[in-house]
């Protein structure tokens, strides 16, 4: 066993016993051979970024993942073309188990990245791409791998974290001979693809593909804050004042969300109020700064131990904590007096609850892909559709078959992600009765100015009341 691999195995062995949208691309050798000359020779690592935790902050069931450590800045003289590697760097156990082993190749500037998926080594190698950055990115069908060359101070350098479901998230860093390399590795869990990897770096926040995603920096009382909102993918993130760099990822609840940290002499607040809302912070012993985010209104407040920071706002002219809005949005399905609650569990079921009735729905059952289930509740009637996004605003239940049939317009529509990474629309209706419960046959949208709605093309429906 080589010095490196015994360098890599021991910190790694560490790293695997305290933890566990890419889409894939697939390079042939040919492919990387023909890239690879075409790349400046004596290319040098600059700036780099901190790797991740092993196991992250849950959110809302949504992972942090950001190691314990400052980020820094390789020496300009090293590359992977001067290292030795050879040996395992990570491993992943769910549904299915992945291995990795990072090896430079003599003569290549890039190293390559050896899969085993469920004990069986991959065919070929993977080669690395690009990344934003220093990062070289390793890709196949449900793995994401990024790595980075990192050494001692001085210069600060980037950050990286997880959003999204990270349910089979590592990351951790092996040294040879001074120089770091830090890892960051998420898999698919189900039909879910990886995770999604953040990558800040002074003044800008961008996806591991390279994709920009629209930030801002706000300073309260000497605090520097940074926010970042991917609507595409629901997530807004937060690296906060604290000498950790830390990064929070979470979902934007209903286009809002809210976090806080700091000590209780100086505590603080970082809000994403939605796009239709007016938005202030409380008054007394705080101060704060407001800004715009791709068209929603974030306010940083810093207290300073005799208030709270707190942050209200009026939607449709009620005036409410935030807080409270996003717990709402999170957790409730939009139907029911009083609200009817979900919660999606790693076990493969949907639990609705409303006070002291409840009900599971199998993701593999009731909730398969093409049914819908139809739940009555107190204040309503709640249609939950598995594997379906249904747009904002343009879903509608059609209720009886042929010519006495109708259409009727949902009253609420809201979209989450079950933890198998499938979306799972709630539809609100008013209380139908049970014959009309009986003949909800399909869903569908109605697109802008259409007069009929499109179906969607349920194969099955049934009739689920809570605590059945």
């Amino acid at each position: 066993m080589t010095e490196a691999r015994e360098d890599i195995d021991e910190v790694v062995a560490l790293l695997d016993r305290a933890g566990g949208h890419t889409p894939p691309l697939h390079v042939s050798r040919v492919d990387v051979v023909r890239r690879g000359s075409t790349i400046r020779r004596g290319r040098r690592i600059a700036a780099a970024v901190s790797a991740l935790a092993v196991a992250g902050v849950l959110w809302f069931g949504w992972a942090v993942a950001p190691l314990g450590e400052d980020p820094t800045t390789a020496p300009a003289e090293v590359t992977w073309s001067d290292l030795d590697l050879e040996g395992r760097l990570f491993g992943l156990s769910g549904e299915t188990s992945w291995n990795a082993e990072l090896r430079t190749v003599e003569g290549e500037e890039q190293p390559e990245l050896v899969v085993s998926r469920d004990g069986e080594v991959l065919p070929e190698p993977l080669a690395a791409q690009d990344g934003p950055g220093d990062i070289q990115v390793f890709r196949t069908d449900g793995l994401t791998v990024a790595v980075w060359l990192r050494a001692e101070p001085e210069e600060q350098g980037g950050q990286v974290a997880w959003g999204g479901q990270c349910l089979l998230c590592t990351g951790g860093a092996a040294e040879r001979g001074g120089t770091r390399i830090g890892y960051a590795a998420s898999a698919g869990v189900g039909s879910a693809d990886p995770a999604e990897l953040y990558v800040m770096t002074e003044g800008a926040v961008t996806t591991l593909d390279g994709r920009d995603v629209p930030s801002l920096d706000l300073a309260v009382e000497e605090r520097r804050f940074v926010v970042f909102l991917d609507e595409r993918a629901g997530l807004w993130g937060v690296r906060g004042p604290e000498d950790d760099g830390r990064i929070e990822v979470m979902p934007a609840h209903g286009g809002a969300g809210t976090t806080s940290g700091g000590e209780p002499s100086a505590p603080w607040v970082v809000s994403l109020a939605p796009t239709e809302a007016e938005a202030a912070l409380g008054e007394g012993g705080v101060e704060g700064a407001s800004a715009e985010l791709a068209g929603h209104q974030v306010l940083v407040g810093v207290g300073d131990g005799t208030a709270t920071p707190e942050v209200k706002v009026v939607i449709d002219g009620e005036r409410q904590a935030l807080t409270s809005y996003v717990q709402a949005q999170a957790t409730e399905v939009g139907v029911g007096e009083p609200p009817v609650t979900w919660r999606s569990t790693a076990a493969g079921f949907l639990w609705l609850d409303q006070g002291p009735s409840t009900e599971a729905l199998s993701f593999e059952e009731e909730l398969s892909d093409g049914r819908a289930v139809v739940v009555p509740v107190t204040g309503g009637t709640l249609v939950v559709v598995g594997g379906w996004a249904a747009p904002a605003e343009e879903a509608a239940v059609r209720i009886g078959d042929g010519a006495g049939g109708r259409w009727e317009a949902a009253t609420s529509v809201r979209v989450r992600e079950l933890v198998d990474g499938r979306p799972v629309t709630f539809l609100g209706l008013p209380e139908l009765s049970p014959t009309e419960q009986a003949q909800v046959t399909d869903v569908g949208t109605v697109p802008g100015g259409a007069r009929d709605p499109e179906p969607l093309g349920l194969t099955g429906v049934q009739v689920v009341p809570l605590g059945d």
